[in-house]
């Protein structure tokens, strides 16, 4: 068989991985339409996510919804006292606009500081929801520990997710269709790279 052909070839192993992202996209935004569900939905696409960073077999649709509702509960409960926050920031936002321009930019930039924390620990929290079981309370300790444990990793994937956000912001009315399909997982791929040593790390001390 020709090399173009193999199954094998480096072309092949990159589209095999553009269409899975693509089916896990889809679900996951199909599964975080009501918003309440988000949570949930997040939990679940890190868990097919890291298990493809490992090279290990992955059935996207079957392991995305065990997930999804294994964690539910958790995840629900936890993503609902997120939202309050997001509000917030997003209500500060409003306001320090109106703002004269001399006095915005210190309040823009404590208020970006706290909200990276926050992405860093909730991001960490369904990634560790996703592999492991505790308590809510314990899975956002660790959560925290280990974004401050693992700083360089921890401001690397802030950096491909803010990167990403800015693009799709400056160039949204082109970017559709990958924000369709890619427009979740393809930036959190790149960061599942970034935290499965964490997770390696964690199972290697348990």
């Amino acid at each position: 068989m020709p090399r173009l052909f193999n199954q094998t070839n480096l072309f092949f192993k990159v589209m095999g991985v553009v269409f899975d992202l693509a089916v896990l996209n889809i679900l996951t935004l199909v599964c975080s339409i009501p918003i309440v569900t988000a949570g949930a939905s997040f939990t679940a696409m890190h868990y097919v996510l890291w298990h493809m960073v490992r090279g290990e077999e992955t059935y996207i649709a079957r392991q995305f919804f065990e997930a999804f509702t294994r964690n539910f509960r958790q995840a629900t409960l936890f993503w609902l006292g997120c939202l309050p926050f997001i509000a917030l920031v997003w209500l500060n936002v409003l306001v320090i606009q109106e703002l004269p321009a001399e006095n915005r930019w210190l309040l823009f930039a404590t208020l970006a500081v706290a909200a990276l924390v926050a992405t860093a620990i909730t991001e960490m929290y369904f990634v560790l929801l996703s592999r492991y079981e505790n308590r809510t309370w314990t899975q956002l300790k660790n959560a925290a520990l280990l974004s401050l444990g693992y700083f360089p990793r921890t401001i690397a994937m802030m950096l491909v997710l803010a990167t990403f956000a800015a693009i799709y912001i400056l160039f949204s009315t082109y970017l559709i269709p990958l924000l369709i399909f890619l427009g979740l997982t393809l930036p959190q791929y790149c960061c599942a790279w970034l935290y499965n040593p964490i997770l390696v790390d964690l199972d290697e001390r348990n």
